[in-house]
């Protein structure tokens, strides 16, 4: 049975979930504690998949908590419970919480979001890979992008747009964005997946301060210059997939556009874990010639489309996105019936690597998958849409 920790220094506070979460007792093992030396102790005893804290408790408060389950238990999904009077302290919390849950919450929501941790936990098996994506605050930014937001912010007569342009140019900003954008400690009223719409939502206050925030935008350390060109390469690949499926099915499928940004952020993602391993396994891949989710899963244990998957679905971000970035080299897991944002952003992927270089056909799989929902015969319509599309990128 799963098992979940709830932490409140407030005896009320651990009654009122208790009852509040009594009719799921069957369901799971639920353990209340009534501080963080309880909680270490509780989690010393026996593991637990995801723990719930209160961010405000007299000597170690929520924070300093899960930065140190973070250090010591990195495979526990890690959630604080805020009010509305702590929301200032979002930022700081967010270097060690996966997500930040409003107070007060429903019971239905807190089991949502702990059943989403759990799925995530099925969808990455290995204790050892989920405790080292669990230590992951966010991901490596490339440090022109950091400073060329800096420099647009520092202007008064800024636009939006353009600060949309440079958070969609850097994946691990942009998925860090929409992790933020879509806590529910800011009360969205529905699931923010696209990156201008995160940018108008938060504020440019909001966007000024993660920019300051060197857990959100860390400049690459020495350890991962190895793999700088790799993540160029990997930010560049994205952002002209996101314009290829922009371009092919415009506003019809409302988050391809940023699914398609974030639909390979698991190469950052083994870039910063395994470097040496993924290092092997890109080299692999170019004198073989195989499909690289196929030499990651046997070189680094896990592939790309899994990783980011898994670390993206921690942060909570929107289903559609997560269920994207899972299956964008085999869209056949997530939409057998329909064409859907997982499609879109394959056949957009595919499409850029078929026709930027790479002289082969699409995969037979994803063929397979376009003839079962009846549309391989707009293929040809959009390959030539992809082609003006990638033309017009290399004669930028």
């Amino acid at each position: 049975m799963k098992r979940i920790i709830f932490v409140d220094d407030e005896p009320e506070i651990l009654y009122g979930l208790k009852n509040l979460l009594r009719k799921y007792r069957a369901d799971m093992e639920i353990v209340f504690v009534p501080g963080a030396e309880a909680a270490l102790k509780e989690l010393e005893r026996a593991p637990a998949e995801v723990l719930v804290t209160d961010m405000r408790m007299p000597g170690m408060d929520g924070e300093m908590l899960l930065a140190k389950v973070k250090e010591e238990h990195p495979a526990t999904v890690r959630i604080i419970l805020s009010g509305h009077a702590e929301r200032d302290g979002v930022l700081p919390a967010m270097r060690s919480a996966h997500q930040i849950l409003s107070k007060p919450c429903d019971a239905e929501k807190l089991r949502s979001v702990i059943l989403r941790a759990w799925r995530m936990h099925e969808l990455l098996s290995d204790p050892s890979m989920r405790a080292c994506l669990g230590r992951i605050e966010s991901l490596p930014s490339l440090p022109q992008a950091y400073w060329e937001l800096m420099g647009v912010l520092s202007d008064t007569n800024f636009s939006v747009r353009r600060i949309t342009e440079i958070l969609e140019a850097d994946s691990a900003m942009c998925s860090k964005l929409l992790q933020i954008a879509n806590s529910p400690c800011f009360c969205v009223a529905s699931d923010i997946t696209s990156v201008e719409r995160a940018v108008c939502y938060l504020g440019t206050s909001m966007i000024r301060s993660l920019a300051l925030s060197v857990h959100v935008f860390r400049a690459l350390d020495k350890a991962e210059l190895c793999v700088e060109t790799s993540l160029q390469s990997v930010q560049a690949h994205a952002l002209l997939t996101a314009r290829v499926v922009h371009a092919l099915f415009g506003p019809r499928f409302a988050h391809a556009f940023t699914a398609a940004l974030l639909h390979d952020v698991g190469c950052t993602v083994l870039a910063s874990c395994y470097p040496e391993r993924f290092s092997q396994a890109v080299e692999t891949r170019h004198t073989t010639g195989r499909p690289a989710c196929e030499v990651e899963e046997e070189i680094v244990g896990v592939d790309h489309a899994t990783a980011g998957a898994y670390l993206l679905g921690l942060w909570g971000l929107p289903f559609t996105l997560v269920d994207a970035v899972a299956s964008h080299h085999h869209p056949e897991d997530a939409d057998k019936l329909r064409f859907d944002v997982p499609s879109a952003v394959a056949v957009a992927d595919a499409l850029v690597q078929t026709l930027d270089g790479n002289p082969e056909s699409l995969p037979e799989d994803l063929l397979c998958h376009l003839e079962r929902l009846g549309v391989v015969s707009n293929l040809e319509n959009w390959r030539e849409a992809a082609s003006r599309e990638i033309a017009l990128w290399e004669g930028h």
